[in-house]
């Protein structure tokens, strides 16, 4: 879409610039005297066009191949709030923002929403046409911040609850990152092994005669496998690991998954816990920002992330909305801990719900957060343990044929 720049004047018949996108310049004339404006000069900015085609087609591959990370919405969010802050208004905000932008795809959303804030659109309805990024969360806490007239304190709430969110998963990442470097490590090791090691031996197994044990038995025939269809084991390995990936995309698989991992005997609790700190934040948030509790109710139940908890949350919704208190729906439920609930039952009791639900997640921040670093602390040696018993017991394969050579001699 061509970009325009203009000078027009306001209804106090001061002189303002500034640049428009549009399909022409009638829709630029159009758009500005929605905004009371007159223009005085409208001027096509010829873009650059050097790299012709192969430029638009690296374009649209860099919009198709780029996400926007949570860390970016945050980023944003925190910068809208400074400059709501410094009295800079929203559109001349989102237009810094989107100018000084790197990730193409959030730059070119962050142009769509100015423009469509030119064009008489409120600010949460044009956030509302990117729901894959700005979530029905983030829309209604800005949508009660413009019906309040404090847009900057919603927004800032919103940022600090991100931020939380943000850093939850990043200590849950640090926490699986040993692991998944340890099994990495191991995994790489045997193919190793496997590929490599073992034929140096077969010659020396070959000679000694003989049946060979069944461990090693099974190491040579993995390593003959592996000699004569390289590409086909490799390929079988990664169909195996993209079907499994594809398998967890089903919905009865992924609600079968979201059953187990709640009720696992190592990760279960954490997991709950995990869910119930998200759930009672976000709840937290939308109350204290004027959203109803059956929207709020709604809205949590998709934050959940799980199948169990969110059908739990929606039948609690339907329970308060037919006249159930919010802890008597909570505790029907069955999915929520006693503390929790007798919390619930003061904020009803005081009329302080929001901020209970407030102290809730706090309690269960500090819950996850001390399990994410016991769970830490307790995989380390265990995978250390794993990795020298699955290395240790090929090792030992490989020279079982030897040791017992030698009791045969012995004998």
């Amino acid at each position: 879409m061509p970009k325009f720049r203009y000078v027009a004047k306001d209804v106090a018949g001061k002189t303002v610039s500034g640049e428009i996108m549009a399909g022409g310049q009638t829709e630029v004339v159009n758009k500005l005297q929605q905004q009371n404006m007159i223009p005085v000069s409208i001027t096509e900015i010829k873009m650059d066009k050097s790299g012709g085609g192969f430029q638009a087609l690296n374009d649209k591959l860099a919009l198709m191949t780029t996400k926007i990370k949570l860390e970016d919405l945050v980023f944003f969010t925190r910068q809208m709030v400074t400059f709501i802050n410094a009295g800079v208004t929203i559109t001349k905000s989102i237009k810094n923002i989107a100018d000084s932008q790197k990730n193409i795809l959030l730059k070119t959303i962050l142009n769509q929403l100015y423009e469509d804030i030119n064009a008489g659109s409120d600010f949460s309805s044009a956030l509302g046409k990117h729901p894959k990024q700005f979530d029905q969360m983030y829309v209604n806490i800005v949508r009660a911040g413009e019906a309040s007239g404090n847009l900057e304190k919603a927004m800032g709430s919103l940022a600090i609850y991100m931020e939380k969110t943000a850093n939850m998963r990043q200590s849950i990442k640090s926490a699986m990152m040993y692991p998944k470097m340890v099994l990495s490590f191991t995994a790489v090791a045997v193919f190793i092994i496997v590929w490599k090691i073992i034929p140096v031996f077969q010659g020396l197994f070959s000679s000694l005669g003989g049946e060979l044990p069944a461990p090693t038995q099974m190491l040579v025939n993995a390593s003959d496998l592996l000699q004569a269809h390289f590409f086909l084991v490799i390929g079988s390995m990664a169909g195996v690991f993209y079907g499994i990936k594809m398998l967890f995309k089903l919905k009865g698989v992924q609600n079968g998954w979201d059953k187990f991992i709640i009720t696992a005997p190592v990760f279960g609790e954490l997991v709950r816990q995990i869910i119930v700190s998200r759930v009672t934040s976000t709840l937290a948030l939308l109350l204290s920002s004027g959203t109803s509790m059956l929207e709020s109710m709604e809205i949590a139940s998709r934050v959940a992330n799980n199948y169990v908890y969110e059908n739990a949350l929606k039948q609690a919704g339907t329970d308060v909305s037919n006249g159930i208190e919010l802890s008597v729906a909570f505790k029907k439920a069955n999915r929520f801990d006693d503390v929790l609930i007798q919390l619930i039952e003061t904020g009803e009791e005081t009329g302080k719900i929001d901020e209970l639900m407030q102290k809730i997640a706090e309690y269960y921040d500090a819950e996850v957060a001390l399990k994410i670093k016991g769970f830490s602390s307790l995989m380390e040696p265990l995978l250390i343990v794993i990795m020298g018993v699955v290395i240790g017991g090929i090792v030992v394969a490989i020279y079982l044929p030897i040791f017992t050579m030698g009791e045969a001699l012995e004998g």
